[in-house]
């Protein structure tokens, strides 16, 4: 079974990282160093969430509305830029601390803290899109979710060594967002190169 990383970075073509640049207002290369930021980001917070309820929340969300669709026409999802179903996953993942992970791939991007939000926004329906398609084809059961988010994000630790660690930090953070913090995570995320080929 394919990673749920590498389900979302197949996903995302050319044309759907053109469709991403034309909406941030930002060129293709910003971009792509802004996706590959998010990414782990955002499967580190869902890894986080699911410790509450053991996934229990997460799984229910995954049975009922992201069972993997999304990834079957993204293009045609980006082309909506409804960024409601976005946005209420990221309330739910993030509470609190959306401003400073948004500030966060703000410092370690390039790309300004609306573009920022926006984009986190534009990708929590592609990477719970992911997960759900993990669930249906793995067969799995609702408790092996979180199983699988700790097997990511263990995974993106071995290839970028110290950048989960570090999102770890900022999603528990209380501040605006760490310079050191923002500046591992874009070593990280150049560690994890070639995902747009």
């Amino acid at each position: 079974m394919s990673s749920v990383f590498d389900l979302i970075t197949s996903s995302l073509d050319s044309r759907s990282v053109a469709q991403i640049s034309e909406q941030l207002g930002q060129d293709k290369s910003t971009t792509q160093n802004a996706i590959s930021s998010a990414l782990p980001m955002l499967l580190g917070a869902l890894q986080k969430s699911t410790k509450a309820d053991n996934g229990a929340g997460l799984a229910n969300a995954l049975n009922t509305r992201h069972d993997g669709s999304v990834l079957e026409n993204i293009s045609g999802y980006l082309s909506t830029n409804d960024q409601s179903d976005g946005t209420s996953i990221l309330k739910h993942v993030l509470g609190s601390n959306r401003d400073v992970a948004a500030s966060t791939l703000q410092m370690a991007s390039g790309v300004d803290k609306n573009q920022a939000s926006s984009l986190l926004a534009t990708l929590a329906p592609v990477v719970l899109g992911a997960l759900g398609k993990a669930k249906r084809d793995g067969g799995l059961a609702d408790q092996d979710i979180t199983r699988v988010l700790e097997g990511e994000t263990q995974s993106l630790e071995e290839k970028a060594p110290g950048m989960m660690s570090a999102l770890t930090s900022v999603l528990d953070a209380d501040g605006d967002g760490d310079t050191d913090l923002s500046d591992l995570l874009a070593r990280g995320s150049k560690s994890l190169g070639g995902l747009f080929r």
